[in-house]
């Protein structure tokens, strides 16, 4: 056993000198390539070993460094091989991402595409669209203006004729004038020559009166012709108060005489009513039509569908009845609906025309003028000429003037004979007015459009109403002469102005012509 310890010993010594020889090679090798082999385990043990001498860290520093690193390195290689799978699949998600956003951009193209041909393709429809409607627009308005004109043409017929045959009235007057003239002078020729006529005064007597009778016969013919044209146009055109007006109530249709309807009652035709008008009936002759008692004037809608005076209607007979008061409406839609004996007659309210008719309002407003200012020149009054819509209405604070001082309007009744009229006459209330006005606002003594006197002439005069959201209730009344004096408080002076009926009571009847031409245009 001694003799193997030397031996054993000196065997070790050569395997620690073979190591050295090895480490010495090995640790060239591994600082040759120390960034790829630092991390490798038996390195990492031995560290210290392969320090370079120039680094002024320790041996037990530089290993701790080396350490620090590759462990650091092994957790980065870690994470990388374990995040890869990850990335990986985000990669594929954005690649499907993009694959989306491109198809949805080559949809959007497509669209923008068709987009853009169908505009193209409706742009050329709508101009072509627009120039045809453009055209019919045109037609329509020339086929309009045309019809206005037939319209124009008719009503000048109308009145031509009327003014041919008031003409040739006028003309036979005249002559019948100047042969009552001439009748005269040769009645004075015999008696200055009486004597020398003697032997033929008998003839010529004889003559003259021939003459004289045939002329006042032929005078008393044509005047009361034409009085009775005349009277048989007068007066209102209104209905005995146990007329029964259909109204809607509740969904319902009930049955309200007329001088029980209110402001406000709706009609079962649709129309609202919006001004109540009572009048003075005596005097006037009323005609049955199926049981319904109204004025001669009034307009009815005959069988075949036109619009008629109730004179001129197959079914009216005329009657001896007559009423005190009178009624008569306005409504929305202009008409007023009756039961009769025989189901449901339509008659034509006070104001007649048609809101939308604006020509006829303004062609009214011109025959009102006319007829008012006979011996006035147009220069003085057609200025004030409007396309007017407005029903005359004051307030029920507007003071009136008569014989005993200024009344209230709304004290003013049927029958009062003290109204004042601008010479300063005394005349009778013949009717008495109360409506409605929507959506304005007004003070006391406010009034809508009223034909005024001012310097010595009639003119269309301006309102005092303002709109608002207010419904005002307004009042008006009807005179013998067609106007009467109110006091104009903003100015301090009387104001002079037609009534409810514009052109006056007794006047009425001249302006029938355009209003039955106008309802032919409009109904």
């Amino acid at each position: 056993m001694e003799t193997k310890w030397p031996f054993m010993i000196i065997a070790f010594g050569l395997v620690f000198l073979l190591g050295l020889v090895i480490s010495g090679l090995e640790r060239k090798n591994v600082m040759k390539n120390w960034d790829k082999r630092r991390c490798e385990l038996a390195v990492m043990a031995a560290a210290g070993f392969f320090k370079d001498m120039s680094d002024p860290r320790t041996k037990t520093q530089f290993a701790k460094d080396n350490f620090d690193f590759c462990m650091g390195s092994f957790v980065d290689s870690f994470l990388n091989k374990l995040m890869k799978p990850v990335g990986a699949m985000f990669e594929k998600q954005v690649n499907l991402t993009d694959s989306s956003l491109g198809m949805l951009n080559s949809i959007r193209t497509i669209n923008q595409t068709l987009y853009n041909t169908l505009s193209s393709y409706l742009e050329q429809f709508y101009r072509r669209f627009n120039n045809s409607v453009f055209e019919i627009s045109r037609i329509t308005q020339y086929f309009r203006m045309a019809m206005q004109r037939m319209n124009a043409m008719a009503v000048s017929m109308i009145y031509s004729g009327i003014s041919m045959f008031r003409g040739m009235l006028n003309s036979i007057q005249l002559v019948i004038k100047v042969i009552l003239i001439i009748c005269g002078i040769m009645i004075a020729i015999i008696i200055v020559l009486w004597f020398v006529l003697f032997p033929f005064i008998p003839l010529i007597i004889s003559t003259l009166g021939a003459i004289v009778t045939t002329v006042f016969a032929l005078t008393m013919v044509i005047s009361a012709t034409v009085a009775d044209q005349a009277e048989n146009s007068k007066g209102p055109f209104c209905f005995t108060k146990d007329t029964m007006i259909p109204l809607e109530k509740d969904g319902k249709e009930i049955f309200v005489s007329i001088n029980h309807v209110k402001i406000g009652d709706k009609l079962v035709d649709g129309g609202i009513i919006t001004a109540i008008i009572e009048m003075d009936g005596m005097n006037i002759p009323l005609y049955d039509v199926e049981g319904v008692f109204v004025s001669g004037s009034h307009l009815i809608k005959g069988t075949d569908g036109e619009w008629k005076a109730v004179a001129d209607d197959e079914r009216a007979i005329i009657t001896n009845k007559t009423v005190d008061i009178l009624y008569c409406l306005n409504t929305t839609t202009h008409n007023i609906p009756i039961k009769s004996n025989k189901g449901m007659i339509y008659f034509r309210d006070w104001e007649e025309f048609a809101e939308e008719d604006t020509r006829g309002h303004y062609t009214w407003n011109y025959e009102v003028l006319k007829e008012l200012n006979k011996y006035v020149s147009y220069d003085k009054w057609k200025k004030s000429l409007t396309i007017s819509t407005e029903v005359p209405l004051l307030s029920e604070n507007s003071k009136v003037k008569t014989s005993d001082g200024y009344q209230l309007l709304s004290s003013i009744t049927i029958g009062n004979e003290k109204i004042m009229d601008k010479n300063g006459k005394e005349q009778k209330v013949l009717g008495k007015v109360k409506g409605e006005l929507e959506g304005v606002k007004g003070k006391d003594g406010w009034h809508t459009e009223l034909f005024e006197w001012i310097d010595d002439v009639w003119i269309k005069g301006s309102s005092t109403v303002k709109e608002g959201k207010e419904k005002m209730i307004g009042e008006n009344i009807i005179t013998e002469s067609g106007e009467f004096i109110i006091w104009d408080d903003d100015n301090k002076v009387d104001k002079v102005i037609r009534d409810f009926t514009d052109i006056g009571y007794k006047a009425i009847y001249k302006t029938y012509p355009l209003v039955g031409a106008r309802l032919r245009i409009y109904e």
